[in-house]
């Protein structure tokens, strides 16, 4: 009877053991996150050029892109309509960055980012819309982060975005 028990006690041991060790031993999901930080600092030489300060975390070990964008509308509110697609068509002033540095390592950073109007349109063929300056008010700040080798929306790992107050 002993040795039953003790078999059976075993073997309800080992079981919830395996059952305890198998979700912890599968590989935890990357984390990506952002929130910005502050205002957005408009340069007072050339108000095409701002900073924008991130705090964001990425997984480590991967090769990703960034892109960061400023836009406001003619009023400088908090137009609703700059959080849909194509909303580069209705502002007034569109500044953005895909050139900024940034380190993946899984820990939490604290970024400050270059926005300008110097790159090119994304639009093959096309030329950059003519966009005025940044001005006080609020503008639509978007920070993403991308996997370049996958096509898509697979490839947009972290998309952040808020209004944020532009000084």
């Amino acid at each position: 009877m002993r040795l039953r028990s003790l078999v059976a006690g075993t073997a309800l041991a080992a079981t919830s053991v395996l059952t305890l060790a198998g979700p912890a031993a599968a590989a935890p999901k990357p984390v990506y996150e952002a929130d910005v930080v502050g205002v957005v600092q408009v340069d007072r030489g050339d108000r095409t050029v701002a900073q924008v300060q991130v705090r964001y975390r990425c997984a480590p070990g991967e090769e990703l892109g960034l892109w960061v964008s400023v836009k406001q509308t003619p009023d400088r509110t908090a137009d609703p309509r700059l959080e849909g697609e194509g909303s580069s068509g209705i502002s007034a002033a569109w500044s953005d960055s895909h050139r900024n540095a940034f380190t993946c390592d899984g820990r939490t950073h604290l970024g400050t980012f270059t926005v300008d109007q110097t790159e090119p349109w994304y639009v093959p063929g096309q030329a950059r819309p003519a966009q005025g300056p940044l001005a006080k008010g609020e503008a639509y700040v978007q920070f993403c982060l991308t996997d370049p080798d996958a096509a898509g929306p697979e490839g947009l790992l972290l998309s952040h975005s808020e209004f944020v107050h532009v000084r």
